[in-house]
């Protein structure tokens, strides 16, 4: 009788451990959080928008360099976890500065752009492993990743894939539909990355000649 009681004594005290061992896996998952930094940048990088787009005396690229530069320091850091961490830092990334070099429209750092695709791209396979569809509805995760490449296609190439670009044009004052090159995409792809069809964007927007 007395072995019996050890017996189970001894079962009661391995569940315990294994639980106990179980919870603290848990909470140590727990603990990793969006980055509260990366979150102020972001919603500045929200409001200094707005405030240009209301009274257009915003120097943006005095935000957006410093913001930039703290992201990529963070990433050369591993500070950049979370999925919604690298959805904000992409959109901070994707506000790299233009410059105009030879009357063509060009990038100070193109690679700004491939890396957010990288990072948009990474941020939407994370939700999709966690089935955070809200979180992707929300914040138009796809459309997130499919304007990243296309402004990098646009700033290196002088073409996009998806068709989320649009163009300047001084002749006529309006925007242009950023040249699409067609045999990269379809409207199927277009679709699942939140992308209107090209019959639709076409119908509404001029496209500026492809030139390669």
């Amino acid at each position: 009788m007395k072995s019996n009681k050890y017996y189970y004594f001894l079962i009661i005290l391995v569940l315990f451990i294994y639980t106990s061992c179980k919870n603290g896996n848990k909470q140590e998952v727990n603990t990793v959080i969006d980055d509260s930094t990366i979150i102020k940048m972001y919603l500045k990088d929200i409001e200094i928008r707005e405030l240009d787009a209301k009274y257009d005396t915003i120097n943006l690229e005095v935000y957006d360099k410093i913001h930039r530069d703290k992201v990529l320091n963070m990433l050369a850091n591993n500070q950049v976890k979370t999925p919604m961490d690298k959805y904000r830092a992409a959109l901070i990334l994707q506000h790299t500065a233009g410059k105009i070099c030879d009357g063509q429209l060009t990038s100070v750092s193109p690679e700004n752009f491939l890396l957010a695709f990288h990072l948009s791209s990474s941020a939407l396979s994370q939700l999709k492993l966690q089935n955070d569809t809200l979180t992707i509805k929300k914040n138009y995760v796809p459309r997130m990743v499919a304007l990243n490449y296309d402004r990098y296609l646009l700033f290196t190439s002088g073409y996009q894939k998806f068709g989320t670009q649009f163009v300047f044009d001084d002749k006529t004052g309006k925007m242009l539909l950023a040249p699409v090159d067609t045999t990269l995409s379809n409207d199927k792809e277009r679709k699942e990355y939140n992308v209107e069809s090209l019959k639709y964007l076409l119908s509404k927007f001029k496209m500026k000649q492809l030139i390669k």
